[in-house]
C-alpha cells in the first residue's frame, strides 16, 4: 500500500487517505477480517485511478450515520464499491486535461474525464425521458427534493436533470421568503406547487423549516417541532397513491463551499449567487451540521429514506442522482446494464435496516 500513487487533483497522498481511512475503522472498532479483505482490494483498485480515497473515506463516515449494526453497514457499503470498481474500464479513467471553454467558467477538477462524464450523462438524459414518458402515460408523479449546504451543487445537477427534458412535463419549484400566511400553513405551500404527471423538483424544500430556519434563527421553536413531528406523515401522504418522493442531500466538506464561495465572488456570470448569508453558513457550520443530523436520524424513515451524495465532485454527485431516481421507478424499457454503473463510493442512502 506504501507505493499508491498520488491521486490527481488531491493535495493529500493515497498514502496518506489509506492510514487516515484505517485510523477511522480502527476508531470505531471495524477494522476485522472482511473489511480488512475488501480495503485491501479496493488500495489496490485505487492504484490504477478508478477510485478517488477521499471519496472513499467520506463515504464510510456517511454510512457511519445510518442506524442498525454498523459493522454490517460498513460491509455492505465496501461490497457496492468493489462490486462498481469490477466493472469500471481503467482506461476509460485515465484523466484527460480539462479544458474550459471560458477562461471565467473553469470547471472544478474530478477523477471523471469530461469525455466519460458527458457519454454517460447523455445516454442516462435518454433514461430520463423514458421516465418522463411514463409518468405522462400513467399518471404518476415524482418529487425530487434537492437539499444540501450553499453550493453544494444543487442547482447544477437540476439543471443536469432537465437539460432535454420536455419542458411541458417537469416542474421546477424554488420559492423565496414565505408570506405570514404560508407560514402557519407549511406543508400546504410546497404540495401546492407539485403538478401531478410531472417530474417535479424541488431546490430547497419544505425542509427550510427543520433546518435553515432553526440555524439561521428565521423561525421558533414551536415551528421546528410541530415541522419535525408531521414531515413524516406529510411525505407518506405524498405517495399514498403510488408517487415517488426521493430525498437528495448533496453534502460537501468546509473548505470545498469556502472554495465555492470564493469561485462566486469572483465570477462574472456567478457573482449574484453569492450573498450575506453565505459568509454566515461559514460561521454556523457546526450548528447546521448537528441539525442536519437531527435531521437524518428523525426524517431518514423505510419509505421516504434520505439518499447523501457526496458533491465534492460534482460529476460523480450528478450521475449518481440520476441514476438512484431512475433506478427506483418502474418506468418501460429501462437500461438496467447502463443504471448499474453507478459509484457507490460517493453515496449513502440512510435507510433504516428492517
Amino acid at each position: 500500500m506504501n507505493q499508491l500513487t498520488t491521486l490527481e487533483n488531491q493535495e493529500t497522498s493515497s498514502f496518506e487517505f489509506t492510514q487516515s481511512i484505517i485510523k477511522l475503522l480502527i476508531s470505531n472498532n471495524l477494522y476485522k477480517k472482511t473489511v480488512v479483505t475488501d480495503l485491501e482490494k479496493i488500495f489496490k483498485m485505487s492504484e490504477t485511478k478508478l477510485i478517488n480515497l477521499s471519496l472513499l473515506e467520506r463515504g464510510i463516515k456517511n454510512t457511519l450515520l445510518k442506524k442498525g449494526d454498523k459493522n454490517k453497514n460498513v460491509s455492505k457499503y465496501l461490497s457496492k464499491v468493489l462490486k462498481s470498481l469490477s466493472k469500471r474500464d481503467p482506461e476509460s479513467f485515465q484523466h484527460e486535461p480539462e479544458l474550459p471553454e471560458y477562461v471565467f467558467e473553469i470547471e472544478e477538477p474530478s477523477f471523471l474525464g469530461k469525455k466519460i462524464f458527458k457519454n454517460q450523462l447523455f445516454y442516462l438524459q435518454i433514461e430520463l425521458l423514458k421516465l418522463q414518458e411514463w409518468l405522462k402515460e400513467s399518471n404518476k408523479t415524482a418529487v425530487i427534493v434537492f437539499e444540501g449546504r450553499d453550493s453544494a451543487g444543487k442547482g447544477s445537477t437540476i439543471k443536469k436533470f432537465i437539460e432535454n427534458l420536455n419542458p411541458r412535463y417537469y416542474n421546477v419549484i424554488a420559492l423565496g421568503i414565505p408570506t405570514p400566511e404560508e407560514r402557519k400553513d407549511w406543508f400546504g405551500r410546497y404540495k401546492s406547487k407539485i403538478q401531478p404527471g410531472k417530474i417535479n423538483f424541488f431546490d430547497r424544500s419544505w425542509y427550510n423549516r427543520g433546518l435553515v430556519e432553526p440555524v439561521m434563527g428565521y423561525g421558533t421553536m414551536e415551528e421546528y417541532n410541530d415541522f419535525m413531528e408531521n414531515v413524516e406523515s406529510f411525505e407518506n401522504d405524498l405517495t399514498k397513491n403510488g408517487d415517488y418522493l426521493f430525498k437528495l442531500w448533496f453534502s460537501i466538506d468546509k473548505e470545498t463551499q469556502a472554495r465555492r464561495f470564493k469561485m462566486r465572488l469572483d465570477s462574472p456570470l456567478k457573482y449574484w449567487k453569492y450573498s450575506p448569508n453565505d459568509s454566515r453558513m461559514q460561521d454556523l457550520w457546526d450548528r447546521f451540521t448537528e441539525f442536519k443530523e437531527r435531521l437524518f436520524d428523525k426524517t431518514s424513515t423505510s419509505n421516504n429514506p434520505w439518499v447523501i451524495l457526496d458533491s465534492t465532485d460534482k460529476r460523480v454527485a450528478a450521475l449518481n442522482s440520476i441514476r438512484y431516481v431512475l433506478k427506483e421507478i418502474p418506468y418501460d424499457c429501462k437500461n438496467e446494464e447502463l443504471l448499474n454503473r453507478e459509484f457507490p463510493e460517493a453515496m449513502t442512502i440512510l435507510k433504516p435496516e428492517v
